[in-house]
C-alpha cells in the first residue's frame, strides 16, 4: 500500500470518527431555540456522508490489496517508569474495522432517518439526535481504537449514552427503571474487564499499554501485539499459563454485560421501554454487537479454556433467550430476546472457532433485526403505541410495505434457502456457517464427554426455534382477522421517512449474505466454493489463524437449515394465524404449561435477582443500618449522654463549690463592711470623742500593765 493511500484511509477513518461528535455538539448549541426540526435532518445527513466516507475507505482498503493494519498514533498522556511511555490517541484500520465500519455507519444513517418521523413532534426531538448522534460516535470509537485504554474509554462512553438513550422518556416510570438497570448491569460486566486489564497489566507491565503498530516489518493491532509480548515471554496459546485464561475470560465478561449475555441478559428486553429508534440501533448495530466486536478483538489472546467458556456462555444465552421469545406476547420484546439468541449464535461461534462466520452473522443480522424493529415501531406507531400483539391482526391490509418487509427479514433470521441450491437469504449463510462450526467443535469436545455434542445440537435445535416463533409474530401482527376493530380501523402505513429505511434494510437482507459469502468466504478459499469453508477446531488447538476444516457441505447445510426454516415457519403460521385459539389449548396442557409458565416468566431470573442481589443488597443495607443505629449511634449517643453527666457535674461543682468559695468570701467582705461602716457617723466631734476615749483606754491599760508589774 502506498503512502497517499495509507494516509487517505487514515483521514477518512478520522473524519467517519470525529463528524458525529461534531454533529452532536452542532446540534445541542444551535437547535436548542432555532432550528428545532433542523437536528434530525442535519444528523441525518452528517452521518449519510459519513457512510459515504467509510465506504470510501473500505473501497481504498481492498483495492490496495492491504495484508496488515493501517495505524495512526498520537501520544496523549504521559506515563513515566513504563515501556509505553505514553498512553495513545489514534485508529487502526483493517479488515475487521472495514466491515464494521460500514455496517455501523449505513445501519445508523437509516436509523437517524427512520427518527425523523417516528420522534416527530416529540418536545426533546433535537436533544434526541444529539443522543443519538454521540451513541454512534461512541461505537465507532471502539471499532477504530488502536489501544486497549481508547478501547475502554469509548466502551464506558457506550455505556452512558445508551443509559441517556433509554432513559430518554424520563419522565415515565419504565425507562427510569429500564436505564438504571442496563448502567448497573453494565457496570458488573466492565468490573470484569478491568480486572482482566489488570492481569494483563500485572504480568507483562506497560507493554499492554502500546498501540497497534504497523511498518515494514510488523503489522499487528493491539491484541495481536499483546500475545507477539506473551511469546517473547516464553508463553503460548497452545499451552498457556492460568493467568492468560483468566485474562481473557476477564476480558470477555466486559462482552457479556455489553452483548447482554447469560447471566447478564435482563437488561437488554427491559431496554425497550426506550424509543422504538434506540431499540433499532441498540439491537442491531451498536451496544449488542460491541460486545461481539470485542470477543473478535481479544481473539487471539484466547486459550483453549477461554474458548470453550465462551461456547458455553454463547450456547446457553442462545436456547435460553429463545425459549422466552416462544411466549412473548410484546412485539418489541420477542424481537428482544431474539437479538439474546443470535447474539448467543455469535458468541458461540467465536468460542468454537467459527471466527468469520460470527462476524458475518453479525454484519447480517445488523441488517435484519433494525429492519424487524423498525417496522415493529411502524406497528406501534399505527396502533397508538400498544404494543401487545394480542391487540393486533390484519394489519398487512392496512401496512403493506411494513408487513412486506417484515416477511422478508422473518426469512432472513429464519435463514431461509432455495432447497438443494446455494442460494438463500441473508441468515442463511452466516447461521449455517456457525452450526457448521460448533458440529465441528462439538465433535471434538465428544472425546470429553456426552456432553461435547450439546454444542451443536443446541443451535440446530434452535434453528428450528427461530424461524416458529419470528413466524408467529407476523401472523399475530399481519395476518387473520383484526383483534381491535379500533385500533385496526385508525391503522395506516408510516411515514415516508420511516417506510425507506425499512424497504433499504429489507433489500440488504436478501442480498448481503450472498455477496459477502462469495466476496469474503469462497474467494477467500477458491477451492471451496462448494463447501462452507470453518475453522476446525484443531486450529484452535494449534494456532487462531489456523487452517480450515470443511465439516459440513453446502448440501447438509441446505437439507438443515432449508428443512428448518419450512417446517417451522409453516407450524408458526398454522398456528397462530387464528390468533391465540389453539395456542392457549396447547399451553394448557398439563407438563406444557409448567414449561410455559418458566419462559413467559422469563426463567425468574429477574426474581432471583431481586431475591439474591436485590435482596441481599437491601438486607446488607438493613444490616449496616442497625449497625449505624444501635451500634455507631448508640456510642455516639452513650458518649454525648455521659459528656452530658460529666459536664452536670462539674457544673454544679463549679457552681457550689468554686462560685461558693468566691460568693461566701465575697458576702464575709461585705457584712464586714457593714459592721464597720456603723462605725463612721461622719461628724467630727464623734471622731475627736472617739479619739479621746480610745486614748483614755490606752493609757488605762499601760497604767495597769505598770502597776501589775511593781506589785510583782
Amino acid at each position: 500500500m502506498d503512502e497517499s493511500t495509507r494516509n487517505l484511509i487514515l483521514w477518512l477513518t478520522v473524519i467517519v470518527l470525529l463528524a458525529p461528535l461534531v454533529s452532536s455538539m452542532l446540534i445541542t448549541v444551535l437547535t436548542r431555540r432555532i432550528m428545532f426540526q433542523a437536528a434530525g435532518w442535519f444528523a441525518t445527513l452528517v452521518m449519510g456522508g459519513v457512510f459515504i466516507c467509510a465506504v470510501v475507505a473500505l473501497l481504498q482498503w481492498m483495492g490496495a490489496n492491504a495484508t496488515g493494519p493501517v495505524v495512526g498514533s498520537l501520544p496523549w498522556i504521559p506515563i513515566p517508569g513504563t515501556e509505553a511511555k505514553w498512553l495513545y490517541l489514534g485508529v487502526v484500520y483493517d479488515s475487521l474495522t472495514a466491515a464494521m465500519l460500514v455496517m455501523v455507519t449505513g445501519v445508523s444513517a437509516l436509523v437517524h432517518l427512520y427518527s425523523i418521523g417516528y420522534m416527530h413532534g416529540d418536545d426533546r426531538y433535537n436533544r434526541f439526535f444529539a443522543y443519538l448522534s454521540l451513541f454512534s460516535f461512541s461505537m465507532l470509537g471502539i471499532v477504530v481504537a488502536n489501544s486497549i485504554i481508547m478501547l475502554f474509554v469509548f466502551w464506558e462512553l457506550v455505556g452512558l449514552t445508551s443509559y441517556l438513550l433509554i432513559g430518554f422518556w424520563f419522565e415515565r416510570r419504565g425507562p427510569q427503571l429500564a436505564c438504571k438497570k442496563a448502567f448497573v448491569m453494565n457496570r458488573i460486566g466492565d468490573a470484569g474487564f478491568l480486572i482482566g486489564f489488570g492481569i494483563l497489566f500485572y504480568q507483562l507491565g506497560g507493554k499492554v499499554l502500546l498501540p497497534a503498530v504497523t511498518g515494514a516489518s510488523s503489522d499487528l493491532n493491539m491484541f495481536e501485539a499483546i500475545l507477539a509480548v506473551i511469546e517473547a515471554d516464553g508463553h503460548s496459546i497452545t499451552n498457556p499459563p492460568a493467568w492468560l485464561t483468566a485474562a481473557g475470560i476477564g476480558l470477555f465478561f466486559g462482552a457479556i454485560g455489553k452483548s447482554a449475555q447469560f447471566p447478564l441478559h435482563t437488561w437488554l428486553p427491559d431496554a425497550m421501554e426506550g424509543p422504538t429508534p434506540v431499540s433499532s440501533i441498540v439491537h442491531s448495530a451498536t451496544m449488542v454487537a460491541a460486545g461481539v466486536y470485542l470477543t473478535a478483538r481479544i481473539y487471539p489472546i484466547l486459550t483453549p479454556e477461554a474458548h470453550l467458556f465462551i461456547a458455553i456462555i454463547g450456547l446457553i444465552t442462545l436456547v435460553m433467550a429463545a425459549c422466552m421469545a416462544l411466549v412473548m406476547t410484546d412485539i418489541k420484546r420477542v424481537l428482544a430476546y431474539s437479538t439474546l439468541s443470535q447474539l448467543g449464535y455469535m458468541i458461540l461461534g467465536l468460542g468454537v472457532g467459527a471466527w468469520t462466520f460470527a462476524l458475518f452473522h453479525l454484519i447480517t443480522h445488523a441488517f435484519f433485526k433494525c429492519c424487524l424493529f423498525q417496522c415493529s415501531g411502524s406497528v406501534i406507531h399505527a396502533m397508538h403505541h400498544e404494543q401487545d400483539m394480542r391487540h393486533y391482526g390484519g394489519l398487512w391490509k392496512k401496512m403493506p410495505f411494513t408487513g412486506t418487509c417484515y416477511l422478508i427479514c422473518t426469512l432472513a433470521i429464519a435463514g431461509a434457502s432455495i432447497p438443494w441450491t446455494a442460494l438463500g437469504l441473508s441468515g442463511f449463510y452466516s447461521k449455517d456457517g456457525i452450526i457448521a462450526g460448533a458440529f465441528n467443535y462439538g465433535s471434538v469436545m465428544e472425546q470429553a464427554g456426552w456432553w461435547g455434542s450439546l454444542f451443536w445440537i443446541g443451535p440446530v435445535v434452535i434453528a428450528f426455534l427461530t424461524p416458529f416463533y419470528m413466524a408467529r409474530s407476523f401472523a399475530l401482527t399481519f395476518l387473520g382477522k383484526p383483534r381491535d376493530e379500533h385500533r385496526y380501523d385508525h391503522a395506516h402505513e408510516a411515514p415516508w421517512t420511516m417506510v425507506v429505511p425499512q424497504v433499504v434494510l429489507a433489500a440488504m437482507a436478501i442480498i448481503s449474505g450472498f455477496f459477502l459469502w462469495k466476496g469474503l468466504i469462497v474467494a477467500a478459499e477458491p477451492s471451496a466454493a462448494d463447501g462452507i469453508p470453518i475453522q476446525a477446531a484443531a486450529a484452535i488447538e494449534a494456532k487462531h489463524d489456523g487452517h480450515y476444516g470443511y465439516g459440513l457441505h453446502m448440501t447438509h447445510a441446505v437439507l438443515l437449515h432449508g428443512l428448518a426454516w419450512i417446517i417451522a415457519i409453516g407450524a408458526g403460521l398454522l398456528l397462530y394465524v387464528p390468533g391465540f385459539k389453539y395456542s392457549s389449548k396447547i399451553a394448557a396442557i398439563p407438563g406444557v404449561n409448567l414449561l410455559y409458565t418458566w419462559a413467559h416468566n422469563k426463567f425468574y431470573f429477574d426474581a432471583l435477582y431481586d431475591v439474591f442481589t436485590v435482596g441481599l443488597g437491601k438486607t446488607i443495607a438493613y444490616i449496616a443500618r442497625g449497625i449505624d443505629t444501635f451500634v455507631v449511634d448508640g456510642l455516639v449517643n452513650l458518649t454525648a449522654w455521659l459528656g452530658r453527666w460529666v459536664a452536670f457535674g462539674t457544673g454544679s461543682f463549679d457552681n457550689r463549690v468554686v462560685d461558693g468559695a468566691v460568693n461566701g468570701a465575697a458576702s464575709v467582705t461585705q457584712r464586714g463592711g457593714q459592721l464597720l461602716r456603723g462605725a463612721h457617723g461622719g461628724r467630727i466631734r464623734g471622731y475627736v470623742l472617739l479619739l479621746f476615749a480610745s486614748s483614755a483606754v490606752a493609757m488605762l491599760a499601760v497604767v495597769i500593765v505598770i502597776v501589775a508589774n511593781l506589785l510583782q
